[in-house]
């Protein structure tokens, strides 16, 4: 028996911007090539400070003439006060579009023939898009079949019934569970402007392009990629915890204190979480991690399922 599910995605929004001068606006703040950007195909990206930490990563998707940005709803006024502060020079117009879509994720065996029936054609690759003027949906980088979908609030009855026809509706936890395991997560308020990209793997899942030029904090960016002094970076995790994992929580190594921090947990069971973390590369590897101050519940760590060239960590010396 196939297994599909769909779950709506209301903790999450949208930043948009339109007009003449949008495209390279943009092009000039974040770390993907916008001018990739196609009405069939996506980036991924984030945006930073001056000094290189990450504020906000987020899908980057264009519908009709506007460049959309999906991301957490709670980060969205965070990267629309930032971008307004630059935008007032350029012919541009920014928005918070979350409220104008409904959005969904859809997954497992049978996501491509849901979507299909749903918005009346698939996306075919990490990050494909199609669209028409009341939907958009788009691929998401994961070994089962995976999408983000986009619909009109009026339409979202509608689309609930479709998508019912061959998907079970599932808690948001279980696809949060499925980014988590895919070593991936968004930035929220709560580990904003905490870490460069590459402390979150953004290089390893292709949100960076080192080949675009200048934007903000870039130096910094390419600097932690070519000098291999990267200390710490994105783990996945499993904990049995009585208490809540949430993000920012401290982790602890046995011989030392805060040798890391949650950045994404899902529960997956009774008392038991899986999470993103980054922490110490060291620690990581050669001592027992657990959460700070709670049930001192012994953290396992699980392999990525992507490589991080390891001349990011330490360059090799020819």
């Amino acid at each position: 028996m196939k297994q599909t599910y769909f779950c709506p995605l209301d903790h999450f929004g949208s930043v948009s911007l339109s007009g003449q001068d949008a495209q390279t606006f943009l092009q000039g703040q974040i770390t993907c090539d916008v001018n990739k950007v196609t009405p069939s195909q996506g980036q991924s990206g984030a945006y930073c400070t001056p000094k290189g930490n990450v504020i906000a990563n987020f899908d980057l998707v264009a519908h009709a003439d506007t460049l959309l940005l999906h991301m957490p709803l709670s980060i969205v006024p965070s990267v629309q006060q930032a971008f307004a502060k630059y935008i007032v020079f350029s012919k541009a117009e920014l928005h918070d579009s979350s409220a104008a879509w409904c959005r969904f994720a859809i997954w497992g065996d049978a996501a491509t023939e849901c979507i299909t029936e749903a918005f009346g054609s698939a996306p075919n690759s990490h990050l494909g898009s199609i669209q028409n003027e009341r939907s958009l949906a788009w691929g998401m980088q994961s070994e089962a079949s995976e999408f983000i979908a986009y619909c009109r609030p009026e339409d979202k009855a509608q689309v609930i019934g479709l998508l019912e026809q061959r998907a079970s509706l599932a808690e948001v936890n279980a696809w949060e569970t499925l980014q988590i395991n895919q070593g991936l997560m968004y930035v929220t308020p709560d580990i904003s402007d905490s870490y460069v990209p590459q402390m979150l793997n953004l290089q390893a899942t292709g949100a960076i392009d080192f080949k675009k030029g200048c934007y903000t904090g870039q130096e910094i960016v390419a600097r932690m990629q070519y000098l291999g002094k990267l200390k710490r970076h994105l783990f996945i995790g499993q904990v049995h915890s009585s208490q809540a994992v949430m993000v920012g929580q401290q982790i602890d190594a046995n011989k030392r204190k805060n040798v890391g921090r949650i950045t994404s947990a899902a529960s997956n069971g009774e008392h038991s979480y899986r999470f993103t973390a980054v922490i110490n590369r060291t620690e990581a590897q050669a001592e027992e991690l657990h959460l700070h101050e709670q049930d001192k519940g012994i953290i396992s760590l699980s392999p990525l399922p992507y490589e991080i060239d390891p001349q990011v960590f330490e360059r090799i010396k020819l």
